[in-house]
């Protein structure tokens, strides 16, 4: 039995999914079912729009009209089964179910949900004929009233080999009409527009387009294989000359046929979601433009088609946890409700795992689309797989043996493509891609190898020698600097940076080109050497972005240096130096100090006057030497006289200010 969980009225209070241009407004879930197919319906009288649910126990019908907050209107309990597929005529419901449970037909005019039968066999009052099944696996009805059953059995036992049964449903809407049968094949799903059905025989892997202008004589008109063999579902294009498929395997392809010459069906393109996820696509919509598709763990996706033979994924919204290949997430999609909003069945996206409907708004235009030919600029013949990449975005295809290509973006703007092939020179170019148009750009490659750089002439950093651009190149909207720091024998102890006159940092680095973006300023160019020993003869060469020197110097010695430079139109700059006279590199033109003062300065001499102990660099001061401003010594006598030697005496030989260590005498013996 089922039960009604959440409403969600909120796109945000859900658990947040990955999307892309689409809008999740809405979801409805239920508690012990999973979801199967969708389809939706109109009130012709109130306008209110409806999604129609199949359901692992039964039929949903269920109020979209206020896609912020669906409302179940009713349930209908039947006999359990996967599949439960769902179309619409008029005000009626018809539902398919492997189940043994015939054709559900509901009366959608009463809401109560009360209004239903349950039919398994059909006639032909006219010709006699009849026919009776009690399960089968899909249905269609066109705009004729035209039912088309695929896949039935009648207790088990194949009805029309499993093909495809014709019932008139406008005739009768609650008898349909028995009309025929084609039975070569087992059809798994299928389309029909005017006298044309379009099947997917799965499980010969083909496409089939069978001509039933006579119901009862039906007839094939073309074929063709898809590209996984496993024909899952068809739709075709409003013009008529193009269908598109599914295979419903893993790594399986969304593909495009040109069927504008039945004789000679051909496949124009191919399309996976992710590529190497294993993920499982499971049927296409066609709406217009575009391509809605249920792709089971990838979601609910979106094709542009404008260009069948150049498919462009252009919108997701991916409602399942996991990845990979498994039959959860999307089952179904329908995208035609005159809201424009388009609904999704899930299988077991809800919170408990159950089923779960999906209202989306679209949030996506055409795609912008980008096709041309690639030849040999010496001999005019076509270079079969080059490569054409729109850079910065996921987009890359490879050309044909005709060297032709096609790609698309799902922006407009200008974009830079890369056109490369191996011998050939790369080429990247602009181009300007506008949404819904082809842009048509044809290249002519050269032969010659790579060089790697900065192919912008307009960078600091351009290398005119460069063919492919390395996305290094270095612009600047005011002063570009180039900074070159070289030369010398021991670089490796180098670094450099470059500070504003306020202390912030503005560039920085070690030996080699540099490349820095700087205002209108006076600045410090900071030297530093860890070995501090100076650079070792390495210079520095600061540039501008037309290549004139702005400056230039090095680090002669020790650990530390510093320049100032003047860039641009700023005010002229401070001397930057030692502005305290007492110290030891005290630089008189210095009108701002830089940090740098080191030691005392004085004299360093004590014969003199002005000697100062203290002094680590002497400054010139020493002027004036000691004297001795006493009186001669006085009481001055001679004693132990020895021939020639004698201790001599006196009273003031020494005193505060004048230390006199000797006194010489000459003298001779006499006597």
């Amino acid at each position: 039995m089922r039960k009604i969980i959440l409403l969600l009225i909120f796109p945000f209070l859900g658990i947040a999914q990955s999307s892309y241009n689409m809008n999740l407004l809405g979801s409805y879930e239920w508690l012990n079912t999973e979801g199967s197919d969708i389809w939706g319906w109109v009130d012709p009288i109130t306008g209110n729009e409806y999604a129609l649910l199949g359901l692992n126990d039964g039929f949903s019908c269920v109020n979209v009209t206020n896609p912020y907050n669906p409302i179940e209107e009713f349930y209908i309990v039947d006999l359990n089964s996967t599949w439960r597929d769902i179309k619409t005529c008029g005000n009626y419901a018809y539902i398919t179910t492997e189940a043994n449970a015939g054709l559900l037909i509901v009366d959608l005019t009463d809401m109560t949900g009360n209004t239903y039968w349950h039919v398994n066999q059909f006639s032909n009052p006219i010709t006699g004929a009849s026919i009776s099944f009690t399960s089968s696996h899909n249905l269609y009805i066109d705009e004729n009233g035209i039912a088309y059953i695929f896949g039935a059995r009648d207790n088990g036992s194949f009805v029309a080999n499993r093909g495809v049964i014709f019932l008139d449903v406008a005739a009768n809407a609650t008898s349909p009409v028995y009309l025929g049968e084609w039975d070569d094949e087992y059809v798994h799903d299928g389309m029909s527009r005017g006298d044309t059905l379009y099947a997917g025989c799965i499980y010969t892997g083909d496409l089939y387009i069978i001509d039933v202008s006579d119901k009862s004589n039906p007839f094939v008109l073309g074929t063709h294989p898809t590209p996984n063999a496993f024909t899952h579902n068809i739709w075709v294009s409003d013009d008529g000359n193009y269908v598109f498929t599914t295979d419903e395997k893993p790594n399986a392809y969304i593909s495009a046929f040109d069927i504008s010459d039945m004789n000679n069906i051909q496949e124009v393109d191919r399309i996976q979601s992710n590529p190497g996820s294993n993920s499982i696509p499971h049927n296409v919509h066609v709406d217009g433009n575009f391509l809605i598709t249920s792709y089971y763990r990838e979601g609910t996706r979106v094709y542009d088609i404008t260009y069948p033979e150049n498919m462009i994924e252009i919108a997701y919204y991916d409602s399942y946890i996991g990845s990979g290949s498994g039959y959860d997430g999307c089952w179904g999609t329908y995208p035609f409700l005159p809201s424009g909003n388009i609904i999704s069945s899930d299988v077991n996206s809800s919170s408990n795992g159950n089923g779960k409907l999906l209202v989306y708004g679209r949030d996506f235009q055409q795609a912008s689309f980008l096709s041309g030919n690639i030849t040999d600029l010496n001999t005019g013949y076509a270079i079969n797989n080059a490569s054409i990449e729109i850079l910065n975005t996921t987009h890359i295809t490879t050309t044909n043996l005709l060297g032709n290509y096609n790609l698309g973006s799902v922006n407009s703007g200008i974009f830079q493509v890369l056109v490369s092939a191996p011998g050939y020179i790369p080429v990247t170019v602009n181009t300007t891609l506008i949404s819904g148009n082809i842009t048509t750009l044809d290249i002519v490659l050269t032969n010659g190898s790579i060089v790697y750089g900065c192919t912008d002439s307009t960078s600091l950093n351009f290398n005119p020698l460069a063919t492919t651009d390395d996305s290094s190149c270095f612009t600047c909207p005011q002063n570009g600097l180039v900074f070159s720091v070289s030369g010398g024998s021991a670089d490796n102890e180098i670094s450099w940076g470059l500070t504003q006159w306020n202390g912030w940092a503005s560039a920085s680095g070690s030996s080699g080109i540099s490349y820095g973006c700087v205002q209108d300023d006076c600045y410090i160019f900071r030297m530093y050497d860890t070995g501090g020993d100076g650079w070792n003869g390495a210079t520095y060469i600061i540039m501008d972005s037309t290549g004139i020197t702005l400056a230039s110097g090095t680090l002669i010695s020790g650990f530390y240096g510093s320049d100032t430079i003047q860039i641009g139109s700023s005010a002229p700059c401070d001397i930057l130096g030692c502005t305290g006279p007492t110290y030891c590199n005290y630089n008189p033109n210095a009108t701002m100090d830089d940090g740098s003062c080191w030691g005392m300065s004085g004299c360093m001499d004590s014969l003199y006057v002005e000697y100062n102990p203290f002094a680590n660099c002497d400054d010139g001061s020493c002027s004036t030497l000691y004297t001795c401003p006493e009186d001669p010594p006085t009481g001055l006598y001679a004693s132990n006289v020895i021939h020639n030697r004698a201790t001599i005496n006196w009273d003031n030989m020494n005193s505060n200010v004048c230390s006199v260590d000797q006194y010489r005498i000459q003298y001779r013996e006499v006597g």
